[in-house]
């Protein structure tokens, strides 16, 4: 089974890269955005290039939430994570994620990967 690529999407520089250089040296392919605008276009130039979407929730604007909606409707065999600070936001979370609750940040680099593998596991045998 091939790892499979993944779109982190989070505006924190901070955050952002030391998990996708974590999820790289755990041998995943990870593309980064910086917010939801961006993870569109990537998603919609080349939707066969990613195989599940890490979206942070927070900011002003909850762009995390939109970005798993669009996803749902537009390719739905890409799976979805949302993270951020919980709060009020599982219950959203939940209904648009395949695996419950959202991740909450500061990310647990190891709790992600462990959420990803289960993803796949799930798939029995194919790419999350």
């Amino acid at each position: 089974m091939n790892a499979p690529h993944i779109l982190i999407v989070d505006a924190d520089i901070l955050v952002r890269t030391p998990l996708a250089e974590y999820l790289r040296e755990c041998g995943y392919t990870v593309i980064e955005a910086v917010d939801s605008v961006e993870a569109q276009a990537l998603l919609t130039d080349k939707p066969s290039a990613v195989d599940l979407v890490l979206a942070d929730v927070g900011g002003e604007d909850r762009s995390g939430f939109a970005l798993a909606r669009w996803i749902r409707e537009r390719f739905p065999d890409i799976r979805v994570i949302l993270a951020g600070s919980i709060g009020g936001s599982v219950e959203k979370a939940v209904g648009l994620c395949e695996d419950g609750p959202a991740l909450s940040k500061p990310y647990d680099h190891r709790v992600v990967l462990e959420r990803i593998q289960r993803l796949r596991a799930a798939r029995k045998g194919a790419p999350v």
